[in-house]
């Protein structure tokens, strides 16, 4: 599973500034699908929370789907 030096934050903006198929390997998704989810989730009142932005949230989310962690393994 993933182990970086980076926050949460660095490695979301890692990944979308990246290599488009980096995104894709680590979430299973496109980058401009994760655009469209982010639009979909600020349409819907979701918001960032106090420690946490909304991209690194959505990020957490799908990592997890994708590598069937727990998220408490992906929260760390």
């Amino acid at each position: 599973y993933h182990t970086s030096a980076l926050t949460g934050a660095d490695w979301v903006c890692e990944l979308l500034n990246g290599h488009p198929g980096c995104i894709h390997n680590e979430l299973g998704i496109y980058k401009h699908v994760f655009y469209s989810l982010i639009t979909a989730l600020e349409q819907a009142k979701v918001h960032s929370s106090k420690h946490v932005f909304l991209k690194e949230q959505l990020a957490m989310f799908l990592y997890t789907c994708v590598t069937d962690l727990s998220l408490h393994h992906v929260s760390e």
